[in-house]
This record gives C-alpha cells, structure tokens and sequence, in this order.
C-alpha cells in the first residue's frame, strides 16, 4: 500500500459530497417487507458489489474538515505535514424527524519526512496517526483488507498507531504499530481493569518497469480475550487471543495510462493546492486500448476455543481465507471490469471472533460454505453528449453454515446464509443456501464539472429469505419461503450528486 494522497480542494473543507436522493428499496413490497414507499429520507439503496472498495454508498451526504499545514525544516532535507481530518455526515433517520450531524476523526495525522537525495520520491518518513489508524491496514481491496478497528473483539474509543515507511520512486516498505485499550479481566479474581493491545504491521512492494507491481505485508494482533467459556474455572478464561496474517498482490497493466487500482479509503489526506480536485468527472479516456489485471490473497489465523473439548482446557488455530482477481479493459472511453472474489466463512466472521463468539468452527457437527461472487460491469462515456450509461451484474454462492442435521444437513438442520460478518438469514426449513443475482443499470449525466444526475434501477433476487410463521395456538413454528415480492427486490435511486 503505498502512502499516497487524497485530492482534494484547497480549502478547509474538502472532498465534499453532496446528495439529494429519492429512492425505493422495493417497489414490489410495503413496509411489512420494511421498504416504504418512495422517499428522500433513507439511504444505502445499492447491490451486493458496489461498495467492494469503499465504506460508503454513494448516496450520503459528507465534507471533511481537513485543517493541513506543511513546512521545511530548519535542518536541509527536513519536512513536517500535520492534518486534522473530521468526517462530518448529516444522519437521515426515518425514526426521528430531528436532524443530526455525525462527526468523527477520519485519520488526524502528523508526519516527519527525511529526504535521501535529490530526488523527493526518496525519503524515510514517520506518520502519527493521531485518534484512529483505520486508514493504516493490510490487503488492497478494501472489503478484504483486515487488522483496522474492527479486529478487535471490544469496541475501542481510539486506535491509534505509527507508521514508518522509506520510499524510493516507486518501491517502498514500511512497519508500524497500533494499539487499543479495552477490558482486561482478571482471570483470579474476575476484577475488570484496562489493557492495552498491540497490532504490528510490515510490508513492501513496488513496481518493475512500469507494467508490473508486487506487494506484500503481514501483521500480528492482539484481539482481546476468550470470555465465552463455561466456568471462570477453565484454563481458557480470559486467555489471550493472538492473530497473524499475511497478504500479497500483484498487478499488471499493458499501459501506464490506467492506474492501479488503490481504494481511498487507504490513502492520506492532505489539504495543498498541488492535491486539489477540481472536477467531479473522473470517467476512464485513454487513446487505443488498455488492460489491467489486480490479483490478491489474504491468509489469517488466530486461536480460539476448541469445540470439541466440552471441558474447554485448550484452543486450536482456526485459518481464514480470503482473494480475488480485478480485471478491467479500457478501450476510449469504454471501460469493461470483471471481478471474481472469494471469502471463506472463518474470513467473513474474523472479526467477532467466530459463528458463536471466540469457539472455532466445530467441522465435525458443522457443515459451512465459502463466499464466491462474479462481478460484471460495463459502461460508456459519450464526452459530446455528457453522459455514461452503465450495466452491472453480480452472481454470489453465499456463505453459509448448517447445524443439527443428520444426513443431509440442509435438509434436516437450520442452515443460516453469512452475507457479511453481522448480517445473516435463517433460511426456509430444508433448504440449503441458494445463489443470488443482482444487477444494476444507471445513466449518469455530467451537468457541470462539479455536478451529476444519475437515475438507477436495481434488482436483486435472493430465495434464501424466509419468514417465521407459527401455527393457530401454536407455540412453535418453521421458517418458510419469503414472499415473491419480498424475495425479488425492485428499486432505484434518483439522484442529484455534487462532489467540491
């Protein structure tokens, strides 16, 4: 990941999105399926794919505040940058009608940069980040990056970190350190007092001529402690929960004009008239045709507790795997992507840790599946007519877990689909986890550089929606296939967007 900038406006508030939307989740559906109908309140209407390389869907209003400052040091070959960076989001809520502002740190930083020769692509340089070091991870694609806040097993108030990275032209490696203060229990004595947990980080990549690029990194953290256990009396309450990863990539472009693909969200920001952004259009365009091709894979583990040992005196190493490969043509300003991702369920529940939280997966009474999706876009730039039409498509085999079966697991247990480490569906009884399709078309019209319309239609078809429905008098129920009309999910979003 190398250490590059954000664009963004000379002015104290940059990268600013504005949005105003009206959007319908499912127009087959009513607010017993939780789609009201059209509004300009809620937000976050989009498919399974299209936040792969972001935090945010692209309909929410935010600006941040990026105060920045950079200097020369007395000494030659010395320089300092500073930025305090608020993300400021006006919050919709459809459950109150008093509105609010959402601000939180989006990586404050301070820098120290030693130059080593003439060059200024030469340097050593040591980035404090001050309230949270989110943007300081491991991976590439955003959605399979790890070791931010979230990997710890408590919710930290801070996590701050350093960085120290030497950079020459287009190589570079760095090692770094974070660290979170949560709840430490005595295991004795069951007094809770705080402690801190550390993260490490390394990595080095670059580019071999211009068309090839190889990265990699590893990391260790502390995840907090193993409290799930049966009796204060197990040698495993309160134990420590270590993890360690390693990730790679490597890319290749037929032509210098087409970047490599790096999320944002991943990247500084700095607020200098050499970073500013002065146009909201940022459509491929390119003379001839280009080819680029991402591929990166994510290896973790970390100990928890055994679950065949009733007893529960000791852990076991459970492994989660994570990749994908991003290709994109670009002929003119046709641009063409096809994505392929795969992440298996230790992967998607990393974080929590686990199906039931800090055991490993039982495979012996547990049958699981792993996440793979297929992503298809394609869209158009007519630069007389300034506007893109644009089509994309996904396909996902979700992952799934099945429990308490005999045989045929699906068809005599409860099989529940994974769609994200806290979003799951009970699906019907005796059915296993099915396929899902969805797709999008969108038309987006340039009205000024700074300024968009864009109109979408979205579809998704998910047959693993189930209601819980019991019998007259009864106490017990099934879970059974959704609605038609709540299965099939008919949207679209209707939006102005300005980005300054």
């Amino acid at each position: 990941m190398i250490l590059l900038s954000l664009s963004a406006l000379a002015s104290d508030f940059v990268d600013t999105w504005i949005v105003s939307s009206f959007e319908e989740t499912n127009v087959l559906a009513g607010p017993e399926a939780y789609s009201p109908a059209p509004n300009f309140v809620q937000r976050g209407n989009n498919t399974f794919f299209e936040t792969y390389e972001t935090r945010f869907t692209d309909d929410l209003s935010a600006t941040h505040l990026v105060l920045y400052r950079k200097d020369d040091g007395f000494t030659n070959g010395w320089m300092t940058e500073a930025a305090f960076v608020l993300r400021l989001a006006p919050v919709l809520n459809p459950d109150s009608s008093k509105p609010s502002v959402d601000v939180q740190d989006d990586g404050t930083y301070i820098r120290v940069i030693r130059s080593l020769g003439a060059r200024e692509d030469h340097t050593v340089s040591l980035t404090g980040y001050v309230i949270d070091a989110n943007r300081f991870r491991l991976g590439y694609s955003y959605d399979l990056t790890w070791g931010g806040r979230q990997i710890y097993s408590f919710d930290p108030s801070a996590a701050p970190g350093v960085r120290l990275q030497y950079q020459n032209g287009d190589f570079y490696a760095f090692a770094g350190v974070k660290t979170a203060v949560g709840d430490w229990t005595n295991p004795e004595t069951g007094e809770k007092r705080n402690q801190a947990y550390f993260g490490s980080l390394f990595g080095l990549g670059g580019e071999i001529g211009s068309h090839l690029r190889l990265e990699g990194g590893a990391g260790t953290f502390q995840q907090g402690q193993l409290t799930n256990v049966s009796s204060v009396t197990s040698p495993l309450y309160n134990a420590p929960i270590n993890a360690m990863g390693a990730s790679a990539q490597i890319g290749f472009r037929t032509n210098d004009d087409v970047n490599f693909a790096t999320s944002n969200e991943l990247k500084l920001y700095r607020n200098a008239p050499e970073f500013v952004r002065d146009s909201y259009i940022s459509h491929r365009q390119i003379d001839g045709v280009a080819f680029l091709v991402q591929a990166e894979v994510n290896v973790l583990a970390h100990n928890l507790i055994d679950p065949a040992d009733e007893g529960q005196t000791r852990d076991i190493i459970e492994k989660a795997i994570a990749g994908d490969v991003q290709m994109t043509l670009v002929a003119s300003t046709t641009e063409v992507g096809l994505d392929l991702v795969h992440k298996d369920l230790p992967y998607i529940l990393f974080n929590i840790p686990g199906i039931t939280s800090g055991y490993a997966i039982n495979h012996e009474t547990v049958e699981i599946s792993s996440q793979e999706y297929v992503r298809a876009y394609v869209s158009h730039w007519f630069p007389e007519a300034h506007i893109a039409p644009s089509l994309g498509v996904g396909y996902m085999l979700p992952a799934s877990y099945c429990t308490g079966g005999t045989g045929d697991c699906a068809a005599t247990g409860s099989t529940y689909v994974q769609y994200s480490e806290r979003d799951k569906e009970h699906t019907p009884a005796g059915q296993g986890a099915l396929a899902l399709l969805s797709s999008v078309v969108g038309l987006q019209w340039d009205i000024t550089p700074s300024t968009v319309a864009v109109a979408e239609v979205l579809y998704t078809v998910d047959n693993n929606r189930s209601t819980y429905s019991t019998a007259s008098g009864g106490d017990t129920g099934t879970r059974t296939l959704a609605p038609a009309n709540e299965r099939n999910e008919l949207g679209f979003n209707l939006m102005l967007r300005a980005r300054f």
